[in-house]
C-alpha cells in the first residue's frame, strides 16, 4: 500500500522533481538511503565541489560522513556554509557515534540541519528526508527575513548612534556651570522624554548686577522640536554689545523679536513655541519678566507660601507683530522661584479631575528645602510616578534660591 507521504511526492514529483545535493566522502550510498531517496522520486547530484553548488539548485542536501576526520573537513564546512545561504535544509548522516555528532555541532552553524544515524531505516530516512522538503519553502521565507532584518538592524544602529550624537550637540547648548552670587543660587533639572528634548534653558550672568535666564519648550518633542530649541538658543537676544557700550533686552522686547524671528522662517508643521525670560538685578532683587505661552512661574516665601506670577503672552512663532508685555515683581530674601517647562505638570499623576494639580501641591511640601535640594526630591517623585519610563513629554526646572546677603 502506498503511504500518504509517497502519494503526496508522488504528486508532486509530476510537477517537479525535488533535487538532492549529496555532499559525501563514500564511494557508495547506503541501502536504505538510496532507498528512501528512490520511494520520494528525489533526483540526486553527488559532489564535494563547492564549485557546483549553485548549478544545481538543489532543493535538499545530504551529508553522509564517513569518519571523525570528516568532522573537521575544511571543504565539507565550505560547503555547508555556501548550502545554508541558498536556505537549504540539511539531513546529516553520521556513524553511531555520539561524540561525532556532538563534535559537528559543536564546529558547524546547525541552522537548517537534521540529525540522522546512516544505519537507520529507509522509512525513518524517507520521513526526514519528507520533512525537510516540506520546510524548504520556510527555510527561504526565513532567510528572505533575515535578509531584510540585516539592513534594518544596520538602520536602527546608524539612527541610534545618530541620536546618540544628537543628544550629546543638545547638551552642548545648555550651560556647563551656573553663575553663582553671594546671595543667590540656581539648580535645573533637565529631563527629555527621548533622546532629544523640546525644551531648552539658560542662566547667564549678563554683567555685575543682572543675570538673565529663561526657559523655552517647542511644541512636541524629539528631533524636530529639538532642532527648534537650537534656533531659539540662537535667536533669543538678551544683550546688545555696541563699540564699549552693551545694552540689556527688556525681556518682553526680547521675546517679541524672538516672535519675529521664528514667524519670518516660516516653519512648516506649524511649528511653535513657549517661552518664560527674566532679568534680574542681583543687587536689588527686582525681577522683569515677560512670557510667551509659558506656564507662570511660581514664587515661594519665606514662610512656604507659593503663588503664580502674573504674567502671560501669546505663543511664540504664530503671528507676527505680536507684543510681549514686562512685568515687575519684587523678589526678597529666602524667596525661591521655579520656572518651568509644561512637561512637569504631566509628570505628576493627578489623584482626580476635581483635585489640584498635582506638582502645585509637590511644590509646596518641598518648599522647606533649598533650591537644589527641591529639584533633586522632584526628580525622585517623577520616578516613582506612573508612566516615569516612558515619559509623554520634557521635563525642565530652573529653580533660584535667595539668601540673605
Amino acid at each position: 500500500m502506498q503511504t500518504q507521504t509517497e502519494s503526496k511526492y508522488n504528486r508532486t514529483n509530476t510537477l517537479k522533481k525535488p533535487k538532492t545535493l549529496l555532499i559525501s566522502t563514500l564511494n557508495q550510498l547506503s541501502d536504505n538511503l538510496t532507498t528512501a531517496l528512490d520511494q520520494l522520486g528525489l533526483q540526486s547530484y553527488q559532489t564535494t565541489d563547492s564549485e557546483n553548488i549553485n548549478s544545481i539548485n538543489a532543493d535538499i542536501a545530504i551529508f553522509t560522513l564517513n569518519h571523525l576526520t570528516d568532522v573537521n573537513n575544511e571543504n565539507i564546512k565550505l560547503l555547508t556554509e555556501q548550502i545554508q545561504l541558498l536556505s537549504i535544509g540539511i539531513l546529516v548522516l553520521t556513524p553511531d557515534n555520539p561524540e561525532q555528532i556532538d563534535q559537528f555541532q559543536q564546529s558547524h552553524d546547525t541552522t537548517h540541519m537534521v540529525f540522522a544515524h546512516a544505519s537507520e531505516s529507509s522509512q525513518m530516512l524517507q520521513g526526514r528526508l519528507s520533512t525537510l522538503i516540506e520546510m524548504c519553502s520556510s527555510f527561504q521565507e526565513l532567510n528572505r527575513l533575515e535578509m531584510v532584518q540585516q539592513p534594518l538592524n544596520q538602520y536602527f544602529t546608524q539612527v541610534d548612534e545618530e541620536m546618540r550624537l544628537a543628544a550629546r550637540l543638545q547638551q552642548d547648548f545648555l550651560p556647563r556651570t551656573l553663575p553663582q552670587f553671594p546671595n543667590m543660587k540656581f539648580a535645573t533639572v533637565f529631563r527629555p522624554a527621548s533622546w532629544v528634548s523640546g525644551d531648552v534653558y539658560d542662566v547667564m550672568r549678563l554683567d555685575e548686577k543682572h543675570v538673565g535666564f529663561y526657559i523655552a519648550d517647542a511644541v512636541g518633542h524629539g528631533v524636530p522640536a529639538a532642532l527648534l530649541t537650537m534656533f531659539i538658543k540662537r535667536a533669543l537676544v538678551t544683550k546688545v554689545i555696541e563699540g564699549k557700550n552693551y545694552t540689556l533686552i527688556e525681556p518682553g522686547l526680547a521675546l517679541s523679536r524672538l516672535n519675529d524671528d521664528m514667524v519670518g522662517q516660516d516653519l512648516t508643521n506649524f511649528q511653535f513655541a513657549t517661552c518664560a525670560y527674566a532679568l534680574l538685578n542681583v543687587e536689588t532683587l527686582q525681577m522683569r519678566i515677560a512670557s510667551g505661552g509659558h506656564p507662570p512661574p511660581i514664587l515661594i516665601d519665606k514662610h512656604g507660601d507659593s503663588k503664580e506670577l502674573d504674567v502671560s503672552g501669546s505663543l511664540l512663532g504664530v503671528f507676527p507683530d505680536q507684543q510681549y508685555d514686562t512685568t515687575t515683581v519684587q523678589l526678597n530674601p529666602d524667596d525661591k522661584l521655579l520656572m518651568f517647562s509644561d512637561g512637569v505638570e504631566v509628570a505628576f499623576v493627578n489623584e482626580g479631575p476635581e483635585q489640584p494639580l498635582r506638582f502645585r501641591q509637590e511644590f509646596g511640601n518641598l518648599s522647606e528645602y533649598d533650591v537644589q535640594t527641591m529639584c533633586d526630591k522632584l526628580v525622585e517623585i517623577i520616578n516613582r510616578e506612573e508612566g516615569s519610563l516612558h515619559p509623554k513629554d520634557d521635563v525642565t526646572i530652573v529653580g533660584l534660591d535667595l539668601k540673605k546677603a
